[in-house]
């Protein structure tokens, strides 16, 4: 890892690399699919009712799903993020952008057919989450500090 001045805030004391917030609020928007899974398997009486309480079709939660898989995987690589970075850890988060933009554009979709579904109706939990990918969005394409943490992990 080749540090530069002003690297000290991406750097922990004991050497390690902080996780930028904007990530972790990326994987934890872009795996509210899984969330809502893991929600539904405690609902013991209707695990499907509570389903369709966040998607009106099973498109829409495949489609969830698919958008969170890359997520998923880039916090995999994430928790895999120590002192000393593993070479297979370095070479797999030159991926992670093309990653994050997929998981990006496949939610765009899921959010165009659940807006859609009942278009004339205002609701404030779909405002919130088109708000919430424009956010991410804007994260990916301005994000100095999402992307000097990817650059200091792939090493370049």
């Amino acid at each position: 890892m080749q540090l530069q001045p002003g690297d000290e805030r991406y750097v922990t004391l004991d050497g390690a690399l902080k996780t930028p917030l904007s990530l972790l609020f990326m994987l934890l928007f872009f795996t509210r699919g899984y969330l809502a899974w893991i929600i539904s398997l405690t609902f013991a009486e209707d695990r499907a009712r509570l389903l369709k309480f966040f998607y009106t079709t099973t498109e829409q939660f495949g489609l969830a799903l698919l958008a969170g898989a890359p997520a998923l995987v880039v916090f995999v690589l994430i928790t895999q993020v120590k002192t000393e970075i593993v070479p297979w850890v370095s070479t797999s988060f030159k991926v992670v952008p093309l990653l994050l933009w997929f998981s990006w554009m496949v939610d765009g979709v899921l959010l165009l057919s659940l807006i859609s579904q009942l278009w004339p109706t205002f609701s404030f939990v779909k405002a919130m989450l088109l708000f919430g990918w424009l956010m991410v969005g804007w994260m990916l394409l301005f994000s100095r500090h999402l992307r000097r943490f990817i650059a200091l992990l792939r090493q370049d």
